[in-house]
């Protein structure tokens, strides 16, 4: 079909989405890029599929009567995003200005539209020296965390009762801080870039916060021994200071007042454009941006001592307010937060780990989301990752032929789930997840050259299976998967269901030496047991939890 429909198919839609006043508009697929030379963009298909057979295909426009009289419907098919390398020099990294660009700065993003202005939510930090003895609890672990008020510029995010750049507290020296107010032109995001401004960023997160988050008002300052400069200093005066402000990821930390991130970069992403209709916004409404905080992961901090980073994450935003139509979302599942009790036995060529959102989660959802791309993350001992979707049957169950492969490890359909540490980037993907389904995360490690076992957690030299979808629309779960031995994680850092039933049975995590993928060789306790390694307990042990009652 090539780049273009003809003309008789853009008559078809027409009539379709004029006949169809009441009914959510679909989407029409952008790109997040293009892969190769020669790949066609194909943004629109005109597909009919049988009423029961339209699953995954997206939203449908409604059917004229003669086609809905013959069983069959029309829909508007989200075919695969496109991928492109952004390659980032130190030019680009440390250039341009926090807030909206005066100048449009440089993108990797094919077919970016000619309207689109840039809002940077950057960091401008010197990393301090973590070879001190208390600076950090890890010397090569150094996570900053840093809260930015974004707002359209023809609002005062203050309300007018108070000096621009202040806080409503007493004391000016405390509440007075810098780097904190992004001022953007435009408020409909429609891509988005990552600004990794050093080789060892090992992942940020952009998180969502409320107007009155303890997290926000904490991360107002990067350190504990003095404050930032104030914004009149910016681009002049880093934040610096000998002892970094303590930082638990804010939508992880129950009370933090903070619910979701808008993104997460991990090593080798690259940017993505959203599918046309599709996007975030800056401003007060439920779903809006406009309180967040920027948490930056450096591995390796101590081989940069009192280095300058301005790391951060680009907004791409444009004026035209019908750009977006569905708001776009960031879901994580599997093990979102390290948190997985069995570790990996030393010396094993195989090691599989599978976690799982399970269906009495997914079942909470209000609307299926309808997946666009997806982002593997784990650590250096990972060799495969796969996902898969099934649908459990009368028992809770889903059967053995059930699981259908969603993630691919290059959108090719191969499903081979080829992991590399140094290449976690969004892929295309198409595919719709639907209440009461399941999702089922397959991590593959490699052991052989270690002595001891590997635990699970958030130090590069520990383990990680976790998976990340952007889709649409946004909802409130932003986090599915497992929590510990009484609960999952459903929604955000404090909201749980309990692992009872057919999901603890039939989507309980398991981990195994041998047996190929989906086996059931010798589990990774017993063999740490054979091996003179005690297991660990579930995190959750002894823990009160109050689940979700709805």
């Amino acid at each position: 079909r090539g780049y273009m429909l003809s003309v008789r198919a853009f008559v078809a839609i027409a009539v379709l989405v004029l006949l169809s006043p009441q009914v959510a508009r679909p989407v029409a697929a952008g790109g997040i890029v293009v892969p190769n030379p020669g790949v066609q963009d194909r943004v629109l298909e005109e597909v009919s599929v049988s009423s029961e057979n339209g699953e995954g295909l997206g939203a449908s426009t409604a059917a004229t009567p003669s086609v809905a009289s013959s069983g069959m419907k029309m829909v508007r098919k989200a075919l695969r995003p496109k991928l492109v390398d952004i390659k980032l020099d130190d030019s680009k990294v440390n250039g341009g200005a926090v807030g909206s660009t005066g100048s449009r700065p440089e993108s990797g993003i094919k077919d970016l539209p000619p309207d689109a202005v840039a809002v940077d939510v950057r960091l401008d930090y010197e990393v301090p020296d973590t070879n001190i003895p208390g600076t950090t609890v890890m010397p090569d672990t150094l996570i900053a965390c840093k809260s930015f008020i974004v707002h359209h510029d023809s609002v005062d995010p203050y309300d007018g009762k108070i000096q621009r750049f202040r806080d409503l507290g007493s004391n000016a020296d405390i509440d007075r801080r810098g780097g904190e107010d992004v001022v953007a032109s435009n408020v409909n995001i429609i891509a988005i870039e990552p600004l990794p401004g050093m080789p060892d960023v090992h992942h940020m997160h952009l998180h969502v916060c409320d107007d009155d988050s303890s997290s926000w008002k904490r991360h107002r300052r990067s350190f504990e021994d003095t404050f930032d400069p104030t914004n009149d200093e910016r681009g002049v005066t880093p934040a610096k200071g000998k002892k970094p402000l303590y930082c638990a990821p804010p939508s992880w930390d129950p009370g933090s007042g903070c619910h979701g991130t808008a993104w997460t970069f991990l090593p080798g992403q690259h940017g993505v454009l959203f599918p046309e209709g599709v996007g975030m916004k800056i401003g007060d409404g439920p779903l809006d941006l406009r309180r967040l905080i920027l948490e930056v992961h450096y591995d390796k901090a101590n081989n940069y001592p009192h280095r300058r980073d301005q790391s951060g994450i680009r907004l791409w935003t444009t004026p035209r307010d019908d750009a977006i139509v569905h708001r776009a979302g960031v879901f994580s599942v599997a093990d979102p937060f390290a948190r997985l009790p069995q570790s990996l036995p030393p010396g094993e060529k195989e090691v599989t780990y599978d976690t799982f959102c399970p269906p009495g989660c997914t079942k909470r959802f209000e609307t299926p989301m309808h997946v666009f791309a997806s982002m593997t993350h784990a650590h250096l001992r990972a060799r495969h990752v796969l996902t898969s979707v099934g649908t459990p049957d009368a028992n809770g169950a889903v059967p053995v032929d059930g699981w259908r492969s969603v993630v691919n490890d290059d959108g090719s359909g191969t499903a081979t789930g080829h992991f590399s540490h140094e290449d976690q980037k969004f892929v295309p993907v198409d595919f719709t997840l639907n209440a009461g389904d399941s999702l089922k995360t397959t991590c593959v490690y490699d052991t052989e050259p270690m002595e001891e076992p590997i635990p699970f957690g958030p130090a590069t030299t520990q383990e990680m299976c976790m998976q990340v979808f952007l889709y649409w629309p946004k909802q409130y779960t932003f986090l599915c998967g497992y929590y510990g031995d009484q609960a999952y994680w459903c929604g955000d850092a404090e909201m749980f269901v309990p692992k009872d039933g057919s999901d603890r049975r039939d989507h309980g995590e398991r981990c195994y030496v041998g047996g190929g993928v989906g086996g059931a060789g010798q589990s990774c306790d017993d063999r740490n047991k054979e091996l003179g390694f005690e297991p660990k307990d579930a995190p959750d042990k002894d823990e009160k939890i109050k689940f979700l009652t709805r």
